[in-house]
């Protein structure tokens, strides 16, 4: 058995997750210093004898309901952002046609209008506002303006999917709907034949909005046709369909290099935490904490790292995609203090495993980390 951490690496939307006290040249130094865990290290000779055993799971309920109003159509036009294409012709002049890129400051250069800022605005604010820039240079302008090409407003769709990557968002589109447009959901095939295993754990699929999870229950919108979870997808929306067979696990919170483990069968909790540096100084060793499952019902078991490291009891073994989290704080409410880690971690796993197809489109340029709290 080998394990061994990999790196949290970049996505280019505004999901930063800071490693409490630790600068960015730190962060950078401990992505470094990864190294591989032998053999030899998980031996029970190492740990007083003990073999390790299975953790004692208690599972937390928590019946988060989607809202309602998720799943009604929006309303109101489109409102142009940085990226945005713009087509733009002065009415009856076809040799003012155009097509203009909304700069990063959501500023709009056209013909010879002065910069006006876009940002938020709607086409009909932004046709009357160049009308009224270009009246000394053209006897009552007309300014015909449309999106050639929606690059403010995109969503993200990762994992399990035939066509991951980024998406434009031009219209109202459900959850549904965005599986559709990368091709559907991944099934096991051999030769031309689908088979009845799928490859997709739904359990374990989430929905990132504005740095928080949706709790939309992916097992009973897919098999059920529920459509009380068929939410409309926002701008900045990332989703992400896990694999049934999760290569790693994931240590994260108050450690050297949070991030994920991969491992082959027999990880523990102590190799997988050797293999992500250790826990740092200020960690809360004794309150560690193993999550299996999805985030909607996950299975959580307190570990004592301490007692583990010293001999006094037996090391836990893990699965993959178990989430191994080592608090920086003391709490003392486990169930308000996992609903919190699993935003945390949820962000961070998703990020992770989409990394590869977000460097391939180019579109990766920001550090994630996930940090103790």
């Amino acid at each position: 058995m080998k394990l061994t951490a990999a790196r949290f690496l970049v996505l280019p939307f505004s999901l930063f997750l800071a490693f409490h006290g630790s600068s960015c040249a730190n962060r950078s130094a401990q992505r470094e210093s990864i190294r591989a865990v032998p053999l030899a290290d998980t031996d029970e000779a190492a740990y007083g004898g003990k073999a390790s055993v299975d953790p004692d799971f208690e599972r937390i309920r928590y019946n988060r309901k989607i809202d309602p109003s998720l799943t009604r159509m929006p309303t109101g036009p489109y409102r142009v952002g940085p990226g945005d294409v713009l087509d733009i012709e002065v009415a009856e002049r076809a040799e003012t046609r155009a097509e203009t890129r909304v700069m990063p400051d959501g500023v709009l250069y056209y013909d010879v209008a002065p910069g006006i800022n876009v940002k938020g605005k709607t086409i009909r604010e932004i046709s009357n506002a160049l009308a009224e820039a270009l009246d000394g240079d053209y006897v009552q302008p007309v300014v015909s303006v449309n999106v050639a090409e929606a690059g403010s407003q995109r969503f993200w769709i990762l994992g399990q999917v035939r066509e991951p990557g980024v998406f434009p968002l031009r219209k109202p589109t459900t959850l549904i709907d965005a599986i559709s447009q990368s091709g559907g959901m991944l099934t096991s095939q051999a030769g031309f034949e689908v088979q009845d295993q799928d490859v997709v754990d739904l359990e374990r699929a989430i929905l990132i909005r504005d740095s928080g999870l949706v709790p939309v229950d992916f097992e009973a919108l897919v098999e059920n046709g529920d459509m009380s979870q068929n939410v409309y997808i926002r701008p900045g929306d990332y989703i992400y369909l896990p694999s049934v067979q999760p290569r790693s696990v994931y240590v994260l919170g108050s450690v050297r290099t949070p991030g994920p483990v991969l491992y082959e069968s027999g990880a523990t909790m102590l190799t997988a935490l050797a293999a992500a540096g250790g826990p740092r100084a200020e960690a809360i060793v004794t309150k560690a904490l193993v999550i299996r499952g999805g985030t909607r019902d996950p299975e959580v078991a307190v570990v004592d790292v301490r007692g583990l490291m010293r001999g006094r009891s037996p090391d836990v073994r893990l699965e993959g995609g178990d989430i191994v989290w080592v608090p920086r704080s003391p709490w003392t409410n486990l169930r308000n203090y996992v609903e919190a880690v699993l935003v945390t971690a949820g962000q961070a796993i998703a990020v992770q495993e989409g990394l590869g197809v977000l460097a391939a489109t180019g579109d990766a340029g920001v550090t994630i980390t996930a940090g103790g709290q």
